[in-house]
């Protein structure tokens, strides 16, 4: 694996995306088959630190951005402040009373995985992967949209045709976003605390609610504002 991550970053990457699916699917039967919800989320977890060693002992964690931001990160992201918007604006649609706290927290577990795994490979990996070969635009906008067309594995999950278009459209934005900032400040990890969140909180969050519509509308103009100011960042950066 380590002469693949070195003579061909992007086919690596989409290895390490086809273990995750692989996975995440044996985690599902696995949970399925013994009743037990939690299966996914601790082989999600127990493979995010596979992946971290992997990595450590090729010297490339830092390569693939898992470090810290700087103050000077902060002022050119707005203090990653449309970021900390968009991960609680699911919320104002309420939280499902329903489930119980171990469905909270069978959620948390599956999402840190999920998180954190899905930045390291996709802006981390497979972005590095593509901006060694055709440029930070071609690296932005390949990684974001490779990412949200990858959550169309989710309509095995039962999620109807509307709603996995709507999660793909959020995806793609939200994936650019991140991927803009991975260019900006060189580190997955605010995008990876974000990502974690945003999942918990859509996880959570009461279904079938009158203002889903609004609250989807509302993530695609303020990722759209937010990627054209990181996007000018970026450019004077690049010149």
């Amino acid at each position: 694996m380590n002469r693949i991550m070195e003579k061909k970053p992007i086919l690596h990457a989409v290895l390490w995306i086809f273990i995750y699916i692989v996975a995440v699917n044996i985690g599902n039967a696995l949970s399925e088959q013994i009743g037990v919800d939690q299966v996914t989320g601790v082989l999600l977890i127990v493979l995010s630190f596979v992946l971290v060693v992997y990595l450590k002992r090729a010297n490339q964690l830092n390569s693939f951005g898992v470090k810290g931001i700087t103050k000077l990160d902060l002022r050119k992201t707005l203090f990653y402040a449309p970021l900390v918007i968009l991960a609680f604006l699911q919320l104002l649609a309420g939280i499902n009373t329903a489930l119980s706290m171990e469905e909270i927290a069978t959620f948390c577990l599956l999402m840190i995985g999920v998180g954190f795994l899905e930045e390291l490979i996709f802006r981390g990996m497979l972005f590095q992967g593509i901006y060694a070969k055709s440029g930070v635009n071609r690296a932005v906008l390949i990684s974001g949209i490779t990412f949200g067309i990858g959550h169309i594995v989710n309509l095995l999950n039962g999620y109807s045709i509307e709603e996995q278009l709507g999660q793909i459209i959020v995806a793609i934005a939200i994936g650019i976003v991140l991927a803009l900032i991975v260019a900006i400040t060189k580190s997955i990890v605010p995008g990876a605390l974000f990502h974690i969140v945003f999942n918990i909180s859509g996880s959570i969050m009461k279904e079938k609610s009158d203002i889903e519509t609004y609250i989807l509308i509302a993530i695609l103009c303020i990722s759209a504002i937010y990627a054209l100011y990181l996007f000018r960042i970026l450019k004077k950066e690049n010149k």
